[in-house]
């Protein structure tokens, strides 16, 4: 992940990116301006509901297609990741509670100070009808974990973090990923 050092300026501040410039000095004793932004971390789950594993069909106003996701979203200020996961689940999705697990964080692009979380919830309960923001059209559906192979392999479900994208495509064609991600994800086979 970029790190912004201490002295670096805010020089643009936005609604979902800020960006940051400072003097660095080089190797060879000559300074450059660098440069980096910065967003708010982002939380998104696997959600598994007995054997099957809970996506959504999205619509937002700036993107002119509905898409398929995985349940998640932005980390609050004043949040953990847990608690931005568990907030984006319920108001999403309507599921609360429920084993969470930890699977990795990435950072998507080195150029932004910027964290990806991705979870693993096991068995939440519908709580609630969902309440989404008011730019979001949010559908949830249960698909097999077969079918959620095929919807990333197809390229239907792509809005999601890369290195996962990566294990559902090693499962899709490799039988020893594919029963390692499914102990995961499930438990056993």
């Amino acid at each position: 992940m970029a790190k912004i050092p201490e002295n670096a300026k805010r020089v643009f501040h936005g609604i979902r990116y800020d960006v940051f410039q400072w003097e660095q000095v080089l190797y060879d004793g000559t300074t450059k301006t660098f440069e980096a932004v910065r967003r708010a971390d982002t939380v998104e789950a696997i959600v598994c509901i007995g054997d099957q594993i809970l996506i959504q069909e999205e619509q937002q106003p700036h993107v002119d297609h509905p898409f398929l996701s995985l349940p998640g979203g932005c980390v609050d200020p004043g949040e953990v990741p847990e608690q931005a996961l568990r907030r984006e689940v319920l108001e999403e999705t309507g599921y609360g509670g429920g084993d969470l697990t930890l699977l990795h964080v990435n950072n998507p692009m080195q150029s932004q100070d910027w964290a990806m979380y991705v979870f693993l919830l096991r068995d939440p309960q519908k709580i609630q009808e969902s309440h989404t923001d008011s730019g979001e059209k949010i559908v949830t559906q249960l698909v097999s974990f077969d079918k959620l192979l095929d919807l990333v392999d197809s390229g239907e479900l792509y809005r999601f973090e890369q290195s996962l994208r990566l294990k559902i495509i090693r499962a899709k064609y490799h039988r020893p990923s594919y029963e390692m991600f499914y102990k995961e994800i499930f438990g056993g086979l």
